[in-house]
């Protein structure tokens, strides 16, 4: 894909994500282990992290996040949180989330607490995390920039992606 194109699907992604409709939306990274050690009938196999179980891996984090806002409604009525996820990383830099998920009104100031507890009990969840409130365009615009990302594209995470 050529640059122009590029340029224009990053500013379609932003026109799309209307953050003006978010209750509040909050700006989190969330970093993932790289590799996990596995035990198996030849001893210990060290797994190294990929794209897909990363998506996978937020997948559970977001149905432990939404299961613990909604309750069961979020299992049978698909009720869940506004999430943008954008996978970064690789070549030798740690692969990591940057999202904005809409804080649920109920958390108020402790939802960096259910984010570290939730993201801590996946497989590849790793400690460093950071969760600030209000996030807005400017936040939208570093996580969606073509920095850090192999492919920009393959970046977002649409399996994940949910607006309200």
């Amino acid at each position: 894909m050529q640059g122009k194109d590029l340029h224009l699907i990053r500013k379609a992604f932003r026109d799309w994500v209307n953050l003006d409709s978010w209750q509040s939306p909050c700006a989190i990274t969330l970093t993932l282990r790289q590799a996990i050690f596995i035990e198996g009938d030849n001893g210990r196999i060290r797994q190294s992290l990929t794209q897909q179980e990363a998506s996978q891996n937020f997948r559970h984090f977001m149905n432990r996040l939404n299961r613990s806002t909604f309750g069961k409604a979020a299992q049978r009525f698909g009720k869940g949180l506004a999430v943008v996820p954008i996978l970064e990383g690789g070549s030798g830099k740690r692969l990591h989330y940057h999202t904005i998920i809409d804080c649920p009104a109920k958390f108020g100031g402790e939802f960096h607490a259910e984010i570290v507890r939730h993201w801590k009990a996946t497989d590849w969840g790793y400690h460093q995390t950071d969760c600030q409130h209000g996030a807005d365009r400017g936040w939208l615009n570093y996580i969606t920039k073509f920095r850090d990302k192999a492919d920009f594209v393959a970046s977002i995470d649409l399996m994940n992606l949910r607006l309200p």
